[in-house]
């Protein structure tokens, strides 16, 4: 038997009020979930532990059978392992993300954690500024993905978590900077950073255009250094990870699993799901397992985009899922897998640690529920308290 399992971030949402108090989820044309629902096996798990924060460091954790709260690994170490790099002593990485910032009367707020869906390209002209303009700090930068890299600095750990720049939109930013004297050689970083990308040509260019500006770096991920028990050894079946998030690329190297890049991936809801679709099957024809990670939905969710959410639920119900089923209807030897990652409301723009919905297909089970919804959150059977626990479900780990 094979498994896939496909990890489709954050799906589920709140009611909206103006939309008949119903959630996009709800609202969205999914045929191929909702067949799967009404053949298969349906539940919902709980992959945020209550005494954990939210985010995808857990959530993601949780679903590849990992406990997040015996694997509290800051998510700058992964992003590290990701892109290979090998941390000296004395060395920490924190994850470095150019994000756009809006004044306000008295503050800073966060307006877009992706600075306008920053390209590579862009991002590394940044990258190269502050590197060869920071001055008196030790510190160095590499690129990641998209608005998304790393810096690396000598320190010592910081004994406080520094909040993601995506739990922040909308807010004002000044009661998230940190203020102990353990992070003045961090807020000076900042400062010198929106001081040269505030002078730089690409950044007086886009605002001549009336686009949004990388004006400033935000700096998070810290947390422990630490290490994974091999994802074979557990479960006793090599896995494969598909996945544009470096923070899950590298959450899979540490368990030693396979990871794949695939061309035109960005992790938002524009990207190349035919070229996802065709790796998951080809890793599945020399894989046991094989993790696919489709996250475009949160990016539009934390950006209050409810029809934008709509659309791109919609569209991996049509180019993701519906390819997958006709592929696997040839072959009865591949057990799917659609699971959210978290909750994650384009109403709040916020995470939430609510339990979320999971389907398997292939069951042909009677079930009288009949979408992929919320719904299948009240129901009485198959919830799982964890994501450790549904993952020994479906690889029939006793």
């Amino acid at each position: 038997m094979k498994y896939l399992v496909l990890i489709a971030n954050g799906l589920t949402d709140r009611p909206i009020a103006e939309k008949e108090n119903k959630t996009p989820l709800q609202l969205a044309d999914t045929p191929n979930l909702d067949r799967m629902v009404q053949e298969g096996i349906s539940g919902s798990v709980q992959t945020i532990p209550e005494n954990c924060q939210t985010g995808n460091e857990i959530s993601y954790l949780s679903l590849l059978g990992y406990d997040p709260e015996k694997n509290d690994i800051g998510p700058a170490y992964f992003d590290a392992l990701a892109i290979g790099l090998n941390l000296k002593d004395g060395e920490i990485p924190l994850c470095c993300d150019f994000v756009t910032l809006q004044a306000s009367h008295n503050d800073m707020v966060m307006k877009d954690y992706t600075a306008g869906h920053l390209s590579c390209k862009e991002s590394k002209n940044y990258l190269n500024a502050l590197q060869n303009q920071i001055s008196d700090c030790a510190v160095n930068f590499y690129p990641g993905l998209g608005p998304h890299n790393i810096m690396v600095m000598h320190s010592k750990p910081f004994t406080k978590r520094l909040t993601p720049p995506n739990e922040l939109i909308g807010e004002g930013i000044r009661k998230f900077m940190p203020v102990d004297d353990q992070f003045k050689e961090l807020i000076y970083i900042i400062n010198q950073a929106q001081i040269i990308l505030h002078n730089h040509p690409v950044n007086k260019k886009r605002k001549l255009e009336n686009l949004d500006s990388a004006n400033s770096i935000w700096l998070w991920g810290n947390g422990k250094k630490g290490t994974l028990h091999p994802f074979e050894k557990k479960f006793g079946k090599p896995g494969s990870l598909i996945s544009a998030s470096l923070l899950f690329q590298g959450i899979g190297k540490a368990a030693n699993m396979n990871v794949i890049s695939v061309e035109g991936a960005t992790g938002f809801a524009e990207t190349n799901f035919n070229n996802k679709v065709k790796a998951t099957i080809h890793e599945l024809q020399r894989q046991d397992i094989v993790y696919l990670n489709i996250a475009g939905i949160e990016e539009v969710s934390l950006k209050g985009n409810i029809d934008d959410k709509i659309l791109t639920i919609e569209d991996i119900d049509s180019k993701v899922i519906n390819p997958l089923l006709k592929e696997f209807s040839k072959n009865n030897d591949v057990k799917m897998m659609v699971v959210v990652n978290h909750m994650n409301s384009a109403v709040d723009v916020k995470y939430g640690t609510d339990r979320v919905p999971f389907v398997i297909s292939g069951k042909n089970e009677t079930n009288s529920v009949n979408k992929f919804d919320e719904n299948l959150l009240d129901k009485r059977n198959n919830h799982f308290k964890s994501g450790p626990d549904l993952m020994n479900m479906f690889f029939d780990i006793n």
